[in-house]
């Protein structure tokens, strides 16, 4: 070995010192929970979170040695044939196992601290989700468990740091609750502030999506997010090669995955924040763990999948060309093998090894002509190559793109344009009337001022009328021909949503722009107070004015139409004030409806679709 060799091998095991033994003397407690059903919502079942639960047990047990790993969930009997260790530990989903679960790691990571030992703690969920009131839950299989509950969990459990994964719908408001009454949405600044003040030692990896619905891949048996975070922490996400997985290639990893997918549908919308807002904390470190290891390095491009003797896919991995990965293989999948798929579709399968071994060193067992389940419309997942220039790419993206908002889903966005339909056919109505009673208004106006200079009467009152009808006639011209505000709010919208623009940044944009237009009649209805309290004593001014005025004006219809003139102002000036004190205008009343936080529910729907070149993709849409 010569001296520049020697060199970096001390440097690296310099580097990895610190990480061997902090991982010696850190406890790891994982509490994984897997939930197909929906006892709160009634939705349809789910069919592989009790997988995804098995697979997260059998991942931890490799990356966390020694590691205290509780799992909660029902394997159906496919699942539970699969993996009968899981079986063996599993147990049920409730409320009330969950919390007792929390509280055995609060009392044996307590016991750690008085004896000098760090803790670290996982907790993991595949299931429903959905907000409520502004806070998220997650369902359980007798009920849901809230944020409000899981904050008090993880507040009681003295851990250095805490990670909290989670596969389901709105999961973004599990640990960021939304103020009753505030926005629906919410964006990154507002978990890092409620976060740095609640949760200041909790790192969350979340797939945010609020759609209604979930997406589960029978060639994956399992959720796509699931998947990807475990082909990730099995050291596909290592994009800088140093044996450890931070929050911000784990992140990375997702996204690059899912970046040519084309249906947004299918893309799991990801968002991560480290402990104390640090996305380069190591979620997960490779120094102390065990099992088998695959090294992979070569001059190419290079994508792999790896499966267990019974054909199950766990690892999903694209590595730069260059750019070396360690993938750590369970013992469950001990006599599986490794595909390497090419370029022209089809794949070349080693048997895996025993121990560790590079891929080059693979023996070949077979030539497959396609690739499996690299299948429309879910095939382009994991064809981007992952590693050094995709996680600079990944951060360049981060930076340029517009911040991005959680809680909308495409269902906020249909009744978004609903509500906005409704507000653009109030106002246009509106204007209609207004338009039509103000030109009515002057005309008569117009005809008072006539007769009344006809009539002999004070030509002052007169021009007065006449200027009146100007006004009225103006006011009147330009309702009927302009828009306003809530019309051009609704066209928009309308235009936006043909564009290519996230519909989501386009629902948060009007939603401020409504509570701009409410804070606008706001100030509107106090002017409106003022202006019907001048009209008012205008017209009472203007009544006694006319029977006490000297000299008395001749009996004729002139004096009778100007006796009218202060009645008829102290009229409009308390039709203005019942108008400003007991009407809401329509924007507001819009934007209380869209505060309200539920829609009426779509009754949930499952659909099958049967792929053209093998296996099937399930949806699941409704209320989720």
């Amino acid at each position: 070995m010569n001296l520049s060799t020697a060199m970096k091998s001390l440097t690296y095991t310099l580097l990895l010192l610190p990480m061997l033994c902090l991982a010696e003397t850190r406890e790891r407690f994982v509490l994984i929970v897997g939930n197909n059903t929906s006892a709160t919502l009634g939705r349809p079942r789910l069919q592989f979170a009790d997988d995804d639960a098995a697979k997260y047990d059998t991942v931890f047990r490799v990356l966390a040695p020694g590691a205290y790993v509780r799992v909660l969930t029902e394997l159906d009997k496919d699942t539970a044939r699969l993996f009968p260790e899981v079986r063996q530990r599993a147990e049920p989903p409730t409320l009330a196992r969950l919390q007792e679960a929390f509280e055995d790691i609060s009392q044996r990571v307590r016991e750690n601290t008085r004896q000098g030992r760090e803790s670290e703690l996982y907790f993991l969920f595949a299931g429903h989700g959905d907000v409520e009131q502004g806070k998220g839950f997650l369902e359980l299989a007798d009920g849901a468990f809230t944020s409000d509950a899981l904050e008090e969990a993880l507040s009681r459990i003295p851990v250095q740091r805490a990670h909290v994964v989670l596969d389901s719908c709105n999961s973004f408001f599990m640990l960021n609750p939304r103020k009753p009454g505030g926005r629906r949405y919410a964006t990154p600044v507002d978990s890092a502030e409620a976060m740095g003040r609640r949760l200041q030692n909790v790192g969350v990896l979340l797939s945010t999506s609020a759609e209604a619905e979930v997406y589960e891949w029978s060639e994956l048996q399992s959720g796509i997010f699931s998947h990807a975070v475990r082909s990730g922490l099995l050291g596909a996400a290592d994009g800088d090669g140093d044996g450890a997985v931070s929050y911000e290639e784990l992140a990375a990893f997702v996204e690059t995955a899912s970046h040519d997918v084309k249906n947004p549908a299918f893309r799991p919308h990801v968002f991560a924040r480290g402990p104390s807002g640090d996305n380069q904390v190591h979620l997960m470190e490779s120094g102390g763990a065990n099992g088998a290891v695959l090294d992979v390095g070569e001059t190419e491009p290079v994508r792999l999948v790896v499966r267990d003797a019974e054909g199950l896919r766990w690892i999903d991995s694209h590595s730069e060309a260059g750019h070396r990965v360690h993938l750590r293989l369970p013992q469950a999948i001990r006599g599986g093998s490794v595909e390497r798929v090419l370029a022209d579709g089809s794949s070349e399968r080693f048997g895996l090894p025993a121990e560790k071994g590079t891929l080059s060193s693979l023996v070949s067992v077979e030539r497959v002509l396609e690739a499996r389940g690299i299948t429309d419309p879910l095939r382009m997942l994991f064809a981007q190559p992952f590693g050094p220039r995709a996680l600079a790419d990944f951060r360049s993206a981060q930076a340029a793109t517009p911040t991005p908002v959680y809680g909308i889903s495409r269902e906020d966005g249909d009744r978004m344009g609903l509500l906005l339909g409704q507000l653009g056919q109030q106002q246009r109505q509106s204007r209609h009337v207004e338009g039509a009673l103000r030109l009515t208004g002057g005309a008569a106006m117009a005809l008072a001022g006539g007769l009344n200079l006809r009539a002999g009467g004070y030509k002052a009152a007169s021009w007065s009328y006449l200027g009146a009808s100007a006004l009225l006639l103006g006011a009147g011209t330009w309702s009927l021909l302009s828009s306003t505000e809530g019309e051009e709010v609704e066209a928009e919208y309308r235009r936006a949503l043909l564009t290519q623009e996230d519909h989501a940044l386009v629902v948060a944009r009007t939603e401020e722009r409504l509570r701009s237009i409410a804070v606008t009649e706001e100030r509107n209805r106090f002017a409106l107070k003022l202006t019907g309290a001048f009209v008012l004593a205008t017209g009472a001014a203007l009544t006694v004015w006319m029977e006490d005025v000297k000299p008395p004006l001749p009996e004729n219809y002139g004096r009778a139409l100007n006796r009218l003139a202060g009645p008829a102002f102290m009229i409009a000036g308390t039709s203005f004030l019942l108008d400003a004190f007991l009407q809401r205008s329509p924007a507001e009343h819009v934007l209380e409806a869209w505060r309200s936080d539920r829609a009426p529910r779509e009754v949930p729907r499952m659909s099958i679709s049967l792929l053209p070149e093998g296996g099937a993709m399930m949806g699941m849409s409704g209320q989720f």
